[in-house]
């Protein structure tokens, strides 16, 4: 075992041989400073459409596609299920945009709000399902409904961090 040790002592020190056995380590996130009181505001002025209306929209969405494609087949219903969505979507921009935000905030409130036209896009590229019948709308949804997702997820870390994920 000693001769081993020591050869595997010098391989790694001579710089040949073993490094493609070392474990990758991912740096972990840094840390984001508290927010100032300013920015607190914001983010509290902001949470009740956050929590109440775009994360239940966005799970809205997210359902009316799936259960056409997978149960329903109804491309009526689907329009009528998205286009109180879609307007949604649409309203609340308006309204994310007129919250007042400190300079520090700006980008996260304009990221914000272009999220929420990537929910709109998404929902008017569904309702294109009843237009045409192309079932391909759907998935060019999911794309939009995901980035969107993934930009919320990493808004809510910077804005409300501990916030529960959804999945």
């Amino acid at each position: 075992m000693v001769v081993v040790a020591v050869s595997l002592q010098r391989e790694t020190a001579s710089g040949t041989g073993l490094e493609h056995l070392s474990v990758a380590h991912e740096a972990p996130a840094p840390k984001l400073p508290p927010l100032t009181a300013e920015e607190e505001t914001f983010a509290e002025a902001l949470w009740p459409l956050h929590q109440e209306v775009i994360e239940a929209s966005a799970g809205r969405l997210a359902s009316a596609g799936m259960t056409f494609a997978v149960d329903d087949h109804d491309a009526k219903r689907l329009v009528e299920k998205l286009t109180p969505l879609r307007q949604i979507f649409h309203d609340t921009q308006e309204k994310v945009a007129a919250i007042p935000a400190p300079s520090s905030m700006q980008p996260v409130r304009d990221r914000y709000v272009a999220l929420l036209v990537l929910y709109e896009q998404s929902a008017t590229e569904m309702i294109e399902v009843g237009r045409d019948g192309d079932e391909g709308h759907l998935i060019n949804a999911q794309g939009k409904s995901q980035h969107a997702a993934e930009e919320l997820v990493k808004i809510g870390d910077i804005l409300w961090p501990g916030e529960h994920k959804p999945n």
